[in-house]
């Protein structure tokens, strides 16, 4: 089985994937790297616009579910990974925060994955301070309007929602805490 995170920009979906993926010794895939070899998403949007950028997520996410996913690497097999947790699971694949918009996604989202949403507040990912500088290289957060980007977020909620096996607030939380939630979930 397919770990797949999702949830909105900046929210964690790769960091704690990566760690996750580690501790439980089982591959990790972040989806962006598998849309065009080279190019990161916000340059994608930047040049062919969204709905081109879209194309190439759901070619990828296909592709990835359905062909490539035994091809994505190893666990570097440390003394102090779990096992027994995730002895069902295959692989940790984060998810664009957008790959769920489109129903054909969600559809071999949900064929393929168990789904596990990581709800950020804005306040803790979009809007951090710390997070500014990232903030600002992607398209879809360009110039930073609060209100612009609060509707994005808000009318993604319940498509995240809908996707979701099982969902980890991770407001007022340590990384920790965090990623001890985000493990147990996968064991489940």
């Amino acid at each position: 089985m397919i770990v797949a995170l999702t949830g909105f920009m900046m929210c964690g979906k790769s960091t704690y994937g990566r760690v996750a993926a580690e501790a439980l010794c089982v591959p990790f895939s972040d989806l962006d790297d598998h849309i065009i070899e080279g190019f990161a998403p916000g340059e994608i949007i930047r040049e062919m616009g969204e709905d081109a950028f879209r194309e190439k997520e759901t070619e990828a996410l296909r592709r990835f579910l359905e062909e490539d996913n035994e091809t994505i690497g190893t666990c570097a097999g440390k003394a102090s990974c779990t096992g027994t947790d995730s002895a069902r699971v295959t692989a940790i694949l984060a998810l664009g925060g957008g790959t769920v918009l489109r129903e054909q996604n969600r559809m071999l989202i949900k064929k393929y994955c168990r789904v596990i949403w990581l709800k950020a507040t804005l306040e803790d990912s979009v809007f951090n301070p710390e997070w500014a500088h990232l903030t600002a290289s992607r398209p879809l957060l360009a110039g930073g309007d609060r209100e612009r980007i609060t509707r994005l977020y808000s009318s993604r909620i319940p498509i995240y929602e809908s996707v979701a096996d099982f969902t980890i607030d991770t407001s007022s939380k340590s990384p920790e805490l965090v990623l001890d939630e985000l493990i147990r979930a996968i064991g489940l």
